[in-house]
């Protein structure tokens, strides 16, 4: 962890394990597309595909329920 980290949004962690953990809580489709496409880590892009997919098939399931 270098020194700037404590001063960046967890989405801006020099550790991908950070950037990860930041993904697993976040609920905005729109910016989890965005680290797809900027962040450099493949581990991450991974995690936010896999979370994309999962607030999708939640949202889904959502809809059915409510029609």
């Amino acid at each position: 962890m270098g020194f700037s980290d404590l001063f960046v949004p967890k989405y801006l962690h020099s550790n991908p394990k950070v950037r990860i953990k930041f993904i697993n809580k976040c609920e905005d489709l729109d910016f989890l597309e965005q680290m797809t496409e900027k962040d450099e880590d493949n581990t991450v892009v991974q995690a936010a595909r896999d979370r994309i997919q999962a607030l999708s098939a939640s949202q889904s399931r959502t809809d059915y329920q409510t029609q």
